[in-house]
């Protein structure tokens, strides 16, 4: 599928996205567009997504735990549709109302393509819980493919899960001091890194502040919705570069590339990629929506 890129262009690849989504569906299915937010100024009720997109939960308090609809983006029979709670409520109950997380770029700012790592076993060889820079070795490959990246007009965004946090392995000031070394590091060799996100949640957490189902933590989509909003994000020309299975975030339209290590055995082979081949996709955009 051809990929355009500009605001109407945004509009073309996310309705043609939606639709071919839709069209997988079950008769009288209702596809609505997700969003997250940290907190609830608008008094929205909020949602959970299984790895197919059918939403299973529609009870959910906590914002940190759920997605809440956006009511600018939905489709029914092929159809893009005006939705309401009625709408919305029978479609739950009948098992047929599923949602994809979206951020709609504003278009009177400059639109962004953003290039997102993964943080352990991407831009640092270390694995498992690393909280004090004593333990960093900078993986310098990916010096490089930054500062490709960034030549290429991509914000670099770091996203990664730091359950050590929520079992009091390292606190999250630890985990600041460790961003700002590689920030640092990276920028030595000319690297730029433009922000960091990080998820300290985990419900096995025995800390009641961490112990929490939260949409930040990947394979969910919440760190990425955020930095779109932040830094005005297309999501549908960006990237995810990760090295295990939870790195394929839960925006289908957004690419994900992964590089396997020895850490983790890969489930979804088709994602796997060579370190030089990141330059290829960087170049030429290739999204492939199937």
């Amino acid at each position: 599928m051809k990929y355009y890129y500009s605001y109407a262009g945004f509009y073309m690849n996310i309705d043609n996205f939606f639709l071919k989504f839709y069209s997988k569906l079950e008769k009288d299915a209702v596809l609505v567009g997700l969003d997250f937010n940290l907190n609830n100024e608008n008094n929205n009720k909020f949602y959970s997504i299984d790895n197919d997109y059918r939403i299973i939960k529609n009870d959910i308090e906590n914002s940190l735990s759920g997605y809440s609809i956006l009511k600018k983006i939905a489709y029914k029979n092929n159809n893009k549709i005006n939705i309401d709670e009625e709408i919305i409520n029978k479609a739950f109950e009948k098992k047929l109302l599923f949602g994809i997380p979206l951020y709609i770029p504003n278009k009177n700012k400059k639109i962004n393509k953003a290039l997102f790592l993964d943080r352990d076993g991407i831009l640092m060889e270390d694995f498992g819980y690393v909280g004090s820079v004593d333990r960093v070795k900078i993986k310098k490959e990916f010096i490089e493919i930054i500062k490709y990246a960034k030549e290429k007009g991509f914000i670099t965004i770091v996203v990664t899960n730091q359950a050590g946090v929520s079992y009091g392995y390292y606190g999250e000031e630890d985990v600041k001091k460790v961003h700002k070394y590689i920030y640092e590091e990276y920028k030595k060799c000319g690297a730029l890194i433009d922000d960091f996100y990080y998820c300290p949640y985990h419900i096995k957490s025995e800390n009641k502040k961490y112990n929490i189902i939260s949409m930040m933590r990947k394979p969910e989509s919440g760190m990425h919705l955020l930095a779109s909003k932040k830094y005005n994000i297309d999501l549908s020309a960006s990237f995810m570069i990760g090295d295990r299975d939870t790195d394929i975030i839960k925006i289908p339209y957004l690419k994900t590339l992964l590089i396997e290590t020895p850490a983790y055995k890969i489930i979804n082979r088709e994602n796997i990629v060579d370190t030089k081949d990141i330059y290829y996709y960087l170049q030429n955009g290739d999204i492939n929506y199937d």
